[in-house]
């Protein structure tokens, strides 16, 4: 990401007399007259924590601060006498617990009403500077007879090091001669320090043989393109096979053993074969659909390296070859199963790019079934239909095939593209997927967010023929999983494919009273690198028990509890409706709020909501994943939107997942001087603001940053000097609402903005490419942004949910009452 220059300048645009905006000189330097008590304006201040705050927060005179969310986790304190790991503190990086310490007795937890469970993120990407895991490549891997746990940093070593008490189950082992230890140890915590496995929390081992039923996956991707009308008439199609040409590079391929396929489909399926020796290709035509076979084996997955330049020829021609619009129709659910055949013998991944719902053959969608916009019960009926039954038994069939599925959709127009549907295949298999509604390749920021999001997800490393176990001390257990994958036990999941910064939640239960100080929890992924390795990654998480209620509540943490109730959420959508989710989510917060006054009597006769400070933002957070579910919007593609929103908070990582529901926000029109690019480069991010309107004011630019979009909400009193150096348009009225790219302009503020969007398009974790829109605060804008920009102001009252975030209070107030 290139950053402009560092520039000079004043960022206080607001219409005040003695204010006065004159503008940017030749250089760009920005020259300002402010008046002699001049300061930041108020909706500027962000709250700040205050470390003597008192335990209790009051929730009614608390106002929300985003700053707590961006908070390091909390440190696990160990009992006395357990030898402290070189880095026990990442293990939260990869096991984010719900509470940081463990109630000793299942009653004790009913009593604090606080779920009890993990955020695990097991392939995620390092921050800058963040030391890389640990490899064991000596082929010693030891584990425990009984509970078949790995040894880690939290074992106890017994005579004199020659065998070691599993910190799970209590089962002495004996430690293997392999690691060389004298009898004699001056200083025992040397052996601990010897070994990675003993010092590191979270660590790599290269697997035997033992753990390879057969020959490690190569990589293999079936790239299975839509030809019908739609995805020829909105530039879809041409725009993919481009993207495709462009970032065959970038496909994993280190021991040059990738394999790529090409297919096409309307209403028959198309394959390329490449005969052996010849330059030239042929194209296969299928007309069958019912049943799967593939017209010919040897020539139709070519090695990405020795096959290059035929490859290449394939790409170059497609768009002549299908440049006028063939069907209507879409036989997408038998090229998915035509596909994942092809892949059957060895797995890899199918890469779907498509424009249409499936809407021939196998796995058709009933367009007159389709859901309303607002109909939940519609909504439910629709993912009960025979195509849903159809794309449940193909991602069961592509898991044993070792087969994951990445789909891209576009919906030329808005027209409804069966997200809800086909995001099983996704689910169950691992994979990502991207929805583009209203795609038009005419829109030249639509074409660059497409192929941005393809390119990265072609690059991104990916950790294949993955099986994951997650194992507890005695007495604690799996009560449910929630994530992309498929479930094989309770505590057992299987996914063809895993993708970087990919979350999945664990809900634990306490079984028995726990007797020990400390409680261990491990997750084991086995999986296949790209090149072909196969590895298990060990991450141990060891949490202090207690036995009082107030120790319990005050290692609680709100955004570990948001993100495990989001995918609790997501995977129920289907079965509940919108009012009982709603109703279900509230209840956690009120039950929490109603043991927290029971432990502490913190009832009052005033109107007063008490938490501890490690769950003061549970509230919002449960509100604003709540409006975030309940999307209303009135058009065709709403249904597509709330599938998709489901697909994403399902899948997301915890950062991500709370900036989506609780989105950024940042003022642009009084950004202070020392916000923007820095004289070494870096980005210097303006104070992050609380998410209401009651803070904005009608002159002001606000950006707000969801992940997935970012929106330019601008008042309609903004001065047109303002609307001149950042978006190049003469004033407020001249300024058209809609997506946008910022001009190129030589302003401070223009340069501060466009490095800011820089900043978070290219964000070190994560492959989505947001877009930028503009939103004007008047008739004129789409209502759809407005809906949007609306819906994200968690503080505020919605027209369609009637509640804001002090009316939520005030209703869980009533709860307690």
């Amino acid at each position: 990401m290139s950053l402009p220059p560092r520039v000079s300048k004043k960022r206080q645009y607001a219409p005040d007399e003695t204010q006065v905006y004159y503008g940017s000189d030749s250089t760009g330097e920005s020259q300002f007259s402010p008046p002699a008590d001049s300061h930041a304006c108020s909706e500027q201040r962000p709250l700040t924590d205050n470390v003597l705050e008192p335990q209790h927060v009051d929730l009614m005179t608390y106002a929300p601060d985003p700053l707590g969310l961006a908070s390091p986790p909390r440190d696990v304190l160990l009992p006395p006498g357990f030898v402290p790991t070189v880095d026990a503190q990442s293990a939260l990086l990869y096991q984010s617990p719900t509470l940081t310490v463990i109630p000793k007795t299942e009653s004790l937890l009913r009593d604090v009403k606080v779920p009890l469970g993990l955020v695990i993120s097991p392939h995620r990407t390092p921050a800058a500077g963040e030391e890389e895991i640990p490899l064991v490549q000596d082929g010693i891997i030891a584990r425990c007879r009984q509970c078949r746990a790995y040894i880690n940093p939290y074992v106890r070593l017994l005579d004199y090091g020659t065998r070691w008490c599993c910190s799970l189950c209590g089962a002495t082992n004996n430690v293997p001669r392999e690691f060389g230890w004298s009898r004699v140890v001056e200083n025992p915590r040397e052996q601990y320090q010897s070994r990675a496995e003993l010092s590191h929390a979270v660590v790599d081992f290269t697997a035997t043989t033992d753990y390879m039923r057969q020959p490690p996956q190569a990589p293999a991707y079936v790239f299975l393109l839509d030809v019908s009308e739609s995805a020829i008439n909105s530039g879809m199609f041409a725009t993919a096979v481009r993207t495709i040409l462009e970032n065959l590079d970038r496909l994993p391929d280190e021991q040059q053993r990738t394999r790529v396929a090409i297919m096409c489909y309307d209403t028959v399926l198309y394959y390329f074969a490449f005969p052996p020796g010849s330059a030239t290709f042929e194209m296969l035509v299928v007309s069958e659909l019912e049943e799967t076979y593939i017209p010919r084996c040897d020539d139709l997955l070519l090695n990405l390296s020795s096959a290059r330049e035929a490859l290449d020829a394939l790409l170059e021609r497609l768009p002549a070859m299908f440049g006028a619009a063939r069907a209507v129709e879409s036989a997408t659910g038998a090229a998915l199963d035509s596909a994942r055949a092809l892949l059957a013998p060895a797995g890899g991944k199918i890469v779907l790019l498509a424009a249409s719902a499936p809407t021939h053959g196998r796995g058709a969608l009933d367009a007159a079934a389709s859901p309303s916009p607002r109909g939940s019960e519609n909504e439910r009926e629709a993912d009960k239909a025979a195509a849903a039954t159809f794309y449940h038994e193909l991602a069961i069939v592509c898991i044993k095939g070792c087969v994951s599925v990445d789909v891209f959709l576009a919906a030329p127009g808005g027209r409804y593209a069966g997200v809800s549907t086909l995001s099983l295949l996704t689910h169950y298999t691992g994979g990502l997927i991207f929805y583009y509604p209203v795609f038009n390749a005419a829109n030249a920021t639509d074409v660059v967010k497409f192929a941005v999001e393809l390119g990265r997800a072609l690059a991104m490393p990916s950790m294949l023929e993955a099986e994951m176990r997650v194992r507890c001390s005695s007495g604690i257990s799996v009560k449910s999983m929630h994530g992309n994958f498929f479930l094989q036990g309770p505590d057992r999941a299987v996914v063809p494919s895993v993708p970087l910064d990919q979350a999945y939640a664990v809900e634990l239960q306490i079984d028995t009273t726990l007797e020990e100080p400390l409680a261990v929890v491990q997750t084991a992924l086995l999986y296949t690198m790209s090149s072909g390795e196969r590895r298990i990654r060990v991450m141990t998480l060891a949490l202090p028990t207690v036995s009082t209620a107030g120790a319990v509540f005050a290692a609680a943490d709100a955004r570990a509890l948001a993100v495990l109730l989001a995918k609790q959420a997501t995977q129920r959508a289907v079965v509940l409706s919108l009012a009982d989710r709603r109703d279900k989510l509230f209840q956690v917060v009120a039950d929490v709020c109603a043991a927290y006054a029971a432990v502490h009597k913190t009832h009052t006769a005033g109107v007063r909501l008490m938490l501890p400070a490690g769950l003061r933002m549970l509230p919002v957070l449960v509100l604003a994943l709540f409006k975030k579910l309940a999307t209303q919007v009135n058009s065709e593609r709403a249904f597509d939107m709330r599938a998709y929103t489901r697909a994403l908070l399902t899948s997301a990582a915890p950062a991500e997942l709370i900036r989506y529901i609780y989105p950024v926000v940042y003022g642009l029109h009084n950004m202070p001087p020392e916000a923007g690019t820095d004289e070494d480069g870096t980005f210097v991010l303006p104070p992050a603001l609380s998410l209401t309107s009651a803070w904005w004011v009608q002159y002001g630019l606000y950006l707000m940053d969801d992940g997935q979009d970012v929106f330019l909400w601008i008042g309609r009193a903004a001065i047109p000097e303002l609307v001149r150096d950042v978006f190049g348009a003469e004033d407020y009225e001249a300024l058209r609402s809609g997506k946008i790219e910022l001009p190129v302009l030589e302003t401070g503020v223009s340069q501060s903005a466009r490095a800011l969007v820089d900043a978070i398009r290219g964000r070190i974790s994560g492959v989505h490419y947001p877009n930028v829109y503009v939103v004007k605060d008047d008739a004129t804008s789409d209502p759809a942004l407005r809906t949007a920009v609306v819906q994200a102001l968690v503080h505020d009252r919605i027209d369609e949910l009637r509640l804001s975030y002090k009316q939520f209070l005030v209703k869980i107030h009533e709860k307690l009452n």
